[in-house]
């Protein structure tokens, strides 16, 4: 691959990956909430006791990094309060006040079934939430603890959760004596990795498609090198192979699509020119049909390269990178279909070397990636105090950042040049935290809902 492009975005920088951990800065942040989560206990001898402990685990981590509470560490003398005969001794609000706990989750396993009650102290309120039905399947079973996370979330702070979302990534191999490059999906904890594309070729860069009330977030769109040149395809989370969506000549790379499912952006150097520098196109899309009409040009500019496109949360602009000015950065522009060409603005003015930007669901921020120090880090762009401020420290280039639906997590991928894997943070704590699991090369990650 000779084209310029790659230089933008595409490209893992090689950096030493020191025994550092990976830091982050915040400007602002909002003090957690302590949550005490109790043993599981069961009366259910039919299930295993590790497994209760793995429940309990996945529990613990999605109250943990939900970027709103912190889960305090076993406590006997609380375990024993919570074994108590009745509701009133259990959760008593002068004792868990006096401890310093807001939330108390505590549940209980019978019949092959988890209750779960949730007892916030400041207000004296207990909820208990629905019984789930367990396998004994912890693939099956981490699913719902998932969403019962999020229900509990929901109901302390009337916000949706992001326990129960799910994470694309590309996932690079050597295969004999090439590179095979598949697409896998994960929980966002890392757990239930699930190979999706099976083309035995090089697949990278995916993009969900948004959700609606008709289709489902199992499809998504990609980059596959399968025909030779780089093009766009769609797929489902059960097909294993996609379908070309794209007719357009050149290589095409970095697919965006709009929240509405009517517009796709994307990068290629179908102008014709030898250099290999690409331009920024504009797609019309619909769920059901794919592409309509023809793709338009958005922006080219004489000598320079295009790359990175994601769109504001009402898809009427786009941001993207450019090396127009000299170094890469990342300017905004008008995703409008008109014969006039927008004019762009540059909105990264403090680092001279961008690439791979993201923009909030809120649209609020955007997250890219930005050489600081000779190293690659995650900043944050605030589009309302036009401010930008660095998020990630440490060694490893840290890239290709992704919001969740929640605009408080990111996931992004670390690489020394030889290893990459996949990192959640969110904006209220200070833990960066490494969810990708398995061999191989793992980066591109993309959050949906």
């Amino acid at each position: 691959m000779k084209f310029k492009a790659l230089c933008l975005c595409l490209f893992l920088v090689g950096a030493v990956f020191a025994d550092e951990e990976i830091r982050i800065y915040l400007s602002t942040t909002s003090p957690l909430e302590p949550v005490y989560i109790g043993k599981l206990q069961s009366a259910d001898s039919s299930l295993d006791p590790d497994y209760l402990e793995k429940l309990e685990s996945i529990l613990n981590f999605d109250f943990s990094h939900n970027g709103s509470t912190k889960v305090l560490p076993t406590n006997e003398v609380r375990e024993k309060t919570l074994s108590q005969a009745t509701p009133a001794l259990r959760y008593n609000s002068t004792t868990w006040k006096g401890w310093g706990v807001v939330h108390v989750l505590k549940g209980e396993v019978r019949n092959k079934s988890l209750t779960l009650s949730a007892f916030t102290s400041q207000t004296g309120s207990l909820k208990q939430f629905p019984e789930i039905p367990l396998s004994g399947n912890l693939a099956k079973d981490r699913v719902q603890i998932h969403r019962l996370a999020d229900a509990i979330y929901k109901t302390i702070y009337g916000q949706s959760g992001v326990a129960s979302t799910r994470i694309l990534y590309a996932a690079k191999q050597k295969n004999q004596d090439k590179w095979i490059s598949e697409i896998w999906s994960c929980d966002w904890d890392g757990g239930n990795p699930k190979q999706l594309t099976r083309e035995g070729s090089y697949c990278i860069t995916p993009v969900f498609i948004p959700s609606s009330a008709k289709y489902t977030n199992d499809r998504f769109l990609y980059v596959s090198y399968k025909a030779g040149q780089p093009k766009v395809f769609i797929s489902s989370f059960n097909e294993g192979t996609g379908k070309r969506l794209i007719d357009l000549r050149g290589n095409q790379l970095l697919p965006a699509i709009s929240r509405q499912r009517d517009k796709i952006a994307f990068i290629c150097d179908a102008s014709g020119k030898v250099d290999g520098r690409t331009d920024l196109f504009l797609q019309e899309f619909h769920p059901e049909k794919g592409e309509t009409g023809k793709p338009v040009q958005l922006f080219s500019y004489p000598r320079s390269t295009q790359a990175s496109p994601t769109f504001s949360p009402d898809g009427s602009k786009l941001a993207f990178v450019s090396d127009k000015d000299g170094a890469p950065r990342i300017y905004v522009i008008s995703a409008t279909f008109t014969s006039k060409r927008p004019t762009p603005v540059l909105i990264t003015k403090q680092n001279h070397e961008n690439s791979c930007p993201s923009w909030s669901p809120d649209g609020k921020k955007l997250a890219y990636s930005a050489k600081t120090k000779g190293t690659r880090q995650i900043w944050i762009y605030d589009f309302e105090s036009k401010e930008e401020w660095q998020l990630t420290d440490g060694a490893g280039n840290k890239e290709n950042p992704s919001w969740a639906p929640d605009s408080k997590h990111l996931v992004f991928n670390s690489t020394d040049g030889h290893i990459s894997e996949l990192y959640i943070v969110n904006l209220n704590q200070p833990d960066v935290v490494k969810i990708s699991q398995g061999s191989g090369i793992k980066h591109y990650p993309a959050w949906a809902g």
